[in-house]
């Protein structure tokens, strides 16, 4: 399946239809249209189209919003919405903005649960009694690419596996594309290494880990790691 740049709306605006079962807003696209730049973007499989986004230009904020968009049933779950994440942040980064954002409903946890992983976070919550039910706002920072250095042992404390997991957590939503593990001395060092890249491979976008030790064993998972990234 692949994504592609269209330029005229008539090529998705039956496949709304098919997906939320209703037509096309074009009222509300021909509003967004005289006030903003619009992005669309088709996913193909082979030569159908089977699910589309629509990308908002809020230059003003220096934001890229994902206003609408979906999937037909059967090809979801196969990590195109993944994809379509990747191309929107591309966008923003070739563009000097700095966020990405997109809203869902309670009645979708399968987008809820994505954006939660992907690294976005929630930042506005509008509660509705009707239709799909409480609207959620997403935020993605868009940061430069990072690279960070964790030393398990300084002259205040030592590092334990709950204050790695907060320092990992925090990296990933700073775009951490590296992450070095320094004063690794003995075994509970490695453990909590070995928690880390259990950790590190749940991201979407896993960080390159790197680690000071003569442990060849401990080198081996490490690499294995890295070549899954």
């Amino acid at each position: 399946m692949t994504i592609q740049e269209i330029f005229d709306v008539e090529q998705i605006a039956p496949l709304h239809q098919l997906v939320f079962g209703k037509e096309f807003p074009y009222e509300s696209y021909a509003k967004k249209v005289r006030e903003h730049q619009v992005y669309l973007y088709a996913y193909f499989e082979e030569n159908s189209i089977v699910g589309y986004s629509i990308i908002i230009d809020q230059a003003e904020e220096r934001n890229l919003y994902a206003w609408y968009g979906g999937l037909l049933p059967e090809y979801q779950g196969n990590g195109i919405t993944i994809k379509f994440f990747d191309i929107m942040i591309r966008r923003a980064r070739d563009l000097n903005y700095k966020s990405v954002t997109l809203a869902s409903t309670n009645c979708r946890p399968h987008m809820l649960r994505l954006a939660i992983k992907y690294g976005f976070d929630i930042y506005d919550i509008k509660k509705r009694d009707y239709g799909e039910g409480n609207k959620i706002y997403f935020r993605f920072s868009v940061v430069p690419d990072t690279k960070l250095t964790i030393r398990l042992h300084d002259t205040e404390r030592t590092l334990k596996q709950v204050d790695v997991e907060q320092i990992l957590v925090s990296a990933y939503k700073n775009n951490c594309v590296e992450i070095m593990f320094e004063d690794v001395k003995d075994k509970s060092d490695e453990e909590i290494v070995r928690y880390a890249i259990r950790y590190c491979n749940s991201f979407i976008h896993k960080p390159v880990i790197t680690v000071n030790t003569t442990n060849q064993d401990l080198q081996q998972e490490v690499s294995k790691y890295n070549n899954n990234c």
